[in-house]
């Protein structure tokens, strides 16, 4: 593990490679939790006001929903089993919830296609039900074209789509923390409906059968996020036994009923959690009807009289819209920071705050000693199952991040600072004019010394460089003007020997030349 120490400026610096960053799987998240990571979609979501922030609400449920029929339509074009469907869709949520921002971006809106396949390629290898990328890009470029323009899956159009859903099948492995643990409400189901008890023989078929599709559409929602496999699988039953007895004449049904007097202790399920599922569903089917499987087969009437049977329920019993998390429980790690553990549905995990709303700005990310993370690419992110287990290392590593001074004084002898004065010289221009001898030097300069002084004062160095530069400054201006006299010398001899050549003729002008070049060659 690295150490650190601290500069001059008084900051603190690691000291060898950075400590890595533990990241716990959370299975499970409130509804706070999840709209809080959708409200990153925008840079300032506060500040918006109740239409855009409605805008905003409907785009995210069109992305959402169009990607869950993607791998829907695409899973039963390959003919993959109902377990590699809603495994793809957990896995499609979640990396949807990491990387929010970039999926509902203007720059990103095609991305979620990409992260349909990603996501259908990781559940394809978790379920063992392979696959390769190039199939099931191939199966919904299929999907869109005519029986005579399908193609194959080693068709060279799908090279470069191909590569991008292979870089994409790291970051939905990051967003799942690479729990690769799936629930599976449909067998579930099927088991309890086995469990009931007699006298429902008759509608059991059908219960079960539109049950099966109820827990189809429920992967829609965010609510196999939030609920366990019970919590799904009794909602699916008991909505499915509503629909079927508001097709009735009497509004009865038995299994409606059983359902209701089930003990929910033996399968570790709350009331309140059934009824979040429930409503989940409902809002579902009225808002987007025409997205989902069971939709179309009834009638919005049908779903608004179960709602209103629902909202009535929850007014007499006082059951909240959405469950929170329990309070927060003890952990063995003391730290100053806000990073600890709570309970979420049995298992301590990072959890939202305890309602949902405008919450602050998100801290950065804890390392195991209570500092910043390591920016992208200079640590290591460790991705761990077991809350306790990674308690424990941030236990014991902390110990190893502890910081521990020692104050002592010391004397040190600091060297006092040579004090040049110039009194002497001021002192000198004081002085009377008895004590004060005034000679003239050569070229009229005047110098002055006194008696009772030293006849001069040793330079300092600061009147040294001025004595140079002066002296230099001379030299420069006394070159510079014999250079101008020299040239103006030059220019008038040329003249006068040009003016002395017109008066002669031209006979003794080139007699005097052959002279000259005679004279030159000796």
């Amino acid at each position: 593990m690295g150490a650190t120490k601290r500069t001059s400026d008084g900051e603190t610096k690691h000291v060898g490679p950075d400590p890595s960053t533990i990241r716990v799987s959370a299975p499970f998240m409130s509804q706070a939790a999840i709209s809080k990571r959708l409200q990153q979609t925008t840079a300032q979501t506060s500040q918006l006001d109740h239409q855009e922030r409605s805008i905003a609400e409907a785009r995210e449920d069109s992305v959402r929903l169009q990607g869950i029929t993607w791998i829907d339509t695409v899973r039963r074009s390959l003919q993959l089993p109902i377990r590699t469907y809603t495994t793809a869709c957990v896995y499609y949520h979640k990396f949807r919830l990491a990387h929010a921002g970039s999926l509902n971006g203007m720059e990103y809106a095609n991305a979620w296609a990409d992260a349909c396949a990603a996501s259908l390629l990781v559940s394809c290898k978790v379920e063992d039900t392979l696959k390769k990328s190039k199939d099931i890009l191939a199966a919904a470029y299929n999907l869109k074209t005519t029986t005579h323009d399908q193609v194959g899956s080693d068709d060279p159009i799908f090279e470069a789509p191909s590569r991008a859903v292979i870089g994409l099948e790291r970051l939905v492995l990051e967003a799942g923390g690479f729990d690769f643990r799936s629930r599976y409400p449909h067998q579930l189901l099927v088991k309890i409906a086995k469990g009931m008890p007699e006298g429902v023989d008759d509608e059991r078929e059908k219960v079960v059968k539109l049950a099966w599709t109820v827990a189809t559409d429920l992967y829609r929602t965010f609510a196999p996020l939030k609920q366990t496999t019970a919590t799904m699988a009794l909602a699916c039953l008991e909505l499915a036994a509503h629909l079927i007895a508001a097709s009735t004449e009497n509004n009865v049904s038995a299994i409606r009923d059983a359902l209701q007097a089930l003990d929910l202790k033996t399968w570790s399920v709350t009331r309140e959690e059934v009824m979040e599922t429930l409503l989940d569903l409902l809002d579902l089917y009225t808002q987007h009807t025409a997205q989902t499987i069971l939709g179309t087969r009834y009638s919005l009437d049908d779903f608004l009289r179960v709602r209103l049977g629902l909202n009535k329920e929850c007014n007499e019993h006082n059951l909240p819209r959405h469950t929170t998390a329990p309070p927060r429980v003890a952990t063995t790690i003391t730290t100053t920071t806000e990073n600890t553990l709570r309970v979420a549905n049995g298992h301590p995990t990072p959890v939202s705050p305890m309602e949902p709303g405008p919450q602050p700005q998100p801290q950065q990310a804890q390392t195991t000693n209570g500092t910043a993370a390591p920016p992208e690419g200079a640590g290591t992110v460790r991705f761990m199952l077991n809350p306790q287990r990674a308690a424990d290392e941030k236990a014991q590593v902390q110990k190893y991040f502890v910081e521990e001074w020692e104050e002592y004084e010391e004397e040190v002898e600091i060297p006092q600072p040579r004090v040049t004065s110039r009194e002497p010289e001021r002192d000198r221009d004081r002085r009377p004019d008895s004590l004060v001898h005034h000679s003239r030097e050569r070229g009229g300069k005047e110098r002055t010394h006194s008696r009772d002084g030293p006849h001069r004062e040793r330079d300092r160095p600061g009147d040294l460089r001025e004595r140079d530069l002066e002296r230099d400054r001379a030299r420069a201006r006394d070159a510079e003007r014999g250079r101008g006299y020299r040239g103006e010398r030059r220019f008038d001899e040329r003249d006068r020997r040009v003016d002395d050549r017109r008066g002669r003729r031209y006979d003794e002008r080139r007699y005097e030349d052959d002279r000259r070049r005679r004279d030159d060659r000796r």
